[in-house]
């Protein structure tokens, strides 16, 4: 196996378009690396210089000990699996696995016992006769992760796999796809827009954003630290709540608590995630209050109980911004009403207004 490191990495289309900036990061030997962002941020032009498929404009691609920047995509020791599942319609799945190995003339006793272990990892083995036709979206899946699988690379590469299949299917693959990493113990780098996705998959989160890399850590750490104002609001769902206090123009109305905040004096922005909101009904609240803790007034305009959670959506000070607060079990609030929301000073995000970046408090 091998680890994957990027130095200075950047991508520039037609002379003059930067797809990609200076990028450097190292994916440990069996780590599992997730890049995420939104659609157009680079991750899949990063994702296809690892793997060969795009010239790299400057900086340095290692996998293991070598430099690949001019290596072929076929002599990388990789193996790629698309969103698009990519298997031949005209083949039985057997022969679908077995085709690159047989590109590479490998012996044919090899190639059967190399199916034959994926299958079983995979439980295809009923399915080895069958076309592609004859399978579903997420049998479809795991034949194109079968068909790397018998390769024995040094590095997976995803590109999206999950993203044709329906939500449930999507769940039970992510659950398929981290356990298969971790029985082979192969370094995995994987592309999606879905921060839930990356979230659940990820050792190592990579979020980019313009063809930048915004913050890498762990999905956990990322999300009870965020280091940008992106990073906070594209991490979680619903997303960070983010309250603009400009000094200036003064305190948006229903808002109280935040004396004592370090505000630049250009101003902040306020992030609270919705679950630190704790919502106060008839004079019960929902969270221990505490000195110092930040209270919202917000106007009721929707509730949304889906069961073990409620999404109660309202206005700060009754026609100021959208402020998303989420409640474990059931809670009925009237449309048009008020009430006060608190959040705890250690749930406090502060975003310097001018760079985005976080403010230690």
């Amino acid at each position: 196996m091998a680890d994957v490191r990027l130095t200075s990495v950047g991508k520039i289309y037609a002379g003059s378009v930067p797809a990609v900036k200076d990028i450097s990061f190292t994916v440990p030997d069996g780590g599992f690396c997730v890049l995420v962002g939104p659609s157009g941020c680079g991750k899949s032009t990063l994702l296809r210089m690892i793997a060969g498929l795009e010239t790299i404009t400057m900086g340095e691609v290692r996998i293991g000990d070598r430099v690949v920047n001019t290596v072929e995509p076929m002599d990388r020791d990789i193996a790629m699996v698309f969103q698009n599942y990519a298997l031949y319609p005209h083949m039985s799945v057997y022969d679908n696995m077995a085709y690159g190995l047989r590109n590479r003339k490998t012996p044919e006793a090899e190639i059967s016992a190399r199916v034959a272990e994926a299958a079983r990892i995979l439980e295809l083995e009923p399915y080895l006769k069958r076309r592609p036709r004859e399978l579903s979206g997420g049998q479809r899946q795991r034949v194109a992760m079968g068909r790397a699988i018998v390769r024995k690379p040094q590095v997976f590469l995803f590109d999206e796999p999950l993203s044709n299949l329906d939500a449930k299917l999507r769940g039970a693959m992510r659950v398929e796809i981290k356990k298969l990493q971790r029985h082979l113990g192969v370094t995995a780098v994987y592309v999606t827009h879905d921060q839930l996705e990356a979230m659940t998959l990820a050792d190592m989160l990579v979020v980019m954003n313009q063809g930048v890399v915004e913050q890498i850590g762990a999905p956990l750490d990322l999300y009870e630290r965020p280091e940008t104002v992106f990073v906070a609001q594209f991490i979680g769902a619903p997303p960070m709540n983010m309250i603009e206090l400009t000094p200036t123009k003064g305190l948006p109305a229903g808002l109280d608590g935040v004396a004592g905040l370090p505000l630049p004096a250009a101003g902040a922005r306020l992030g609270i995630r919705p679950e630190h909101l704790g919502v106060e009904i008839d004079g019960d609240a929902r969270i221990e209050t505490r000195p110092g803790d930040v209270r919202l007034a917000l106007t009721v305009e929707a509730v949304e109980a889906v069961g073990a959670e409620t999404y109660i959506h309202g206005r700060l000070g009754g026609d100021g911004q959208m402020i998303a607060a989420r409640e474990h079990g059931k809670v009925l609030l009237p449309a048009g009403t008020t009430r006060t929301f608190t959040a705890r000073r250690e749930h406090l995000h502060l975003f310097d207004l001018a760079t985005g970046r976080r403010i230690a408090h």
